[in-house]
């Protein structure tokens, strides 16, 4: 292997990640594999994120910087970094994130050169900050290599509402030059934009190797985290691109998981309403009540009648119109979960002090 030559472009898009980018490159630049590019993203950044990149710049030239004027959101970041990009290879982290292998690089490239696949995948693990507290771990039993026709027709219902893979672009080697034949275009959301990168390229492979290993520290510090302004149009925007592609592809056995998850996308959003205080009660009800009046939710209409799903309370409720109900039982939910998030903020801070 030519020693100068960039096999993997590795694309870090960060905003305000001062706090975490030391570890997130360093942990890049130790990797055993060392024919790489680092591009380093900064969607606007307002604190010192760009002093930490420039003195990692200064110090490997293997490190390139593109300043974002403005925030625009991971999704236009990451596509930034691959119109630049050089490698036969790309590998998204995020730069909150980190690799706790030092080989583990090595071992995705050696693995896809050998077995000629589209993307392998390493064992994500969630993380309470930086404490390893581990939540989660996205792992196959073994090593597996999964080829057409079977990857088609059984594991892209993963991002349709079914998720045999994890939808994230993170922990994951693409070959690029797959990446380039689907064409991927940006759906300019901010919320579910791994999915709708993923919706667009799995049609496109012909087989992926899941590595049992975990090595993707993924930081879960949201804990404590805002109302999102944008989840419910942007989850809208997801069901009617989703729409699109059972259409295109012809994959009928998605459509049931995709009306589950626009219930549960209207539940969130309410629930989501109650816990941020966005609204008095009769604001909420008035938003609800506007809400379920789109078009879009006669598909949940589209599901069986005779299946479970039109005895559960929210769906009753929601068919009967009821706003005033819905808010009901999503509050009962609210204080149900209530010491749960309780735990979770106290840890959170504590392991922040």
């Amino acid at each position: 292997m030519n020693q100068n030559k960039i096999e993997i472009s590795i694309i870090i898009p960060f905003y305000n990640a001062s706090r975490y980018l030391n570890q997130c490159i360093t942990s890049i630049i130790n990797q055993s594999f060392k024919n790489i590019e680092i591009l380093l993203i900064n969607d606007g950044s307002t604190d010192n994120s760009q002093l930490i990149c420039e003195k990692f710049a200064n110090q490997d030239c293997r490190i390139k910087i593109t300043n974002k004027i403005i925030n625009e959101g991971s999704e236009t970041a990451r596509f930034s970094g691959l119109k630049i990009a050089k490698g036969n290879y790309i590998f998204f982290i995020d730069g909150d994130d980190w690799l706790d292998n030092l080989y583990i690089l090595e071992k995705l490239y050696l693995a896809a050169e050998e077995l000629n696949t589209d993307y392998v995948e390493i064992g994500m693990q969630r993380v309470l900050d930086s404490h390893k507290i581990i939540k989660n771990k996205f792992l196959s039993t073994s090593p597996v290599v999964i080829s057409n026709p079977q990857l088609f027709e059984d594991y892209f219902i993963s991002f349709f509402g079914f998720n045999k893979l994890s939808v994230s672009v993170c922990g994951k080697l693409y070959r690029k030059s797959s990446i380039e034949k689907a064409n991927i275009q940006p759906l300019g959301i901010a919320m579910g934009e791994d999915l709708g990168f993923n919706l667009q390229l799995f049609p496109h492979l012909n087989n992926i190797l899941l590595f049992n290993q975990p090595g993707y520290n993924y930081r879960i510090g949201g804990l404590t985290s805002r109302y999102n302004p944008h989840f419910l149009k942007d989850m809208k925007r997801l069901f009617y691109f989703k729409e699109e592609m059972i259409k295109k592809y012809d994959y009928k056995k998605a459509i049931p998981f995709t009306r589950y998850e626009l219930k549960n996308v209207l539940k969130s959003e309410i629930c989501q309403k109650i816990i941020y205080k966005k609204g008095s009660k009769k604001d909420i009800i008035r938003m609800i009540s506007n809400e379920i009046e789109d078009p879009i939710y006669k598909h949940l209409y589209e599901i069986n009648s005779s299946e479970n799903f039109w005895i559960n309370p929210f769906v009753i409720a929601f068919k009967n119109k009821d706003a005033k109900q819905l808010l009901e039982i999503c509050n009962k939910e609210v204080i149900r979960k209530a010491p749960i998030r309780f735990l979770k903020n106290v840890a959170f801070k504590i392991l922040n002090t």
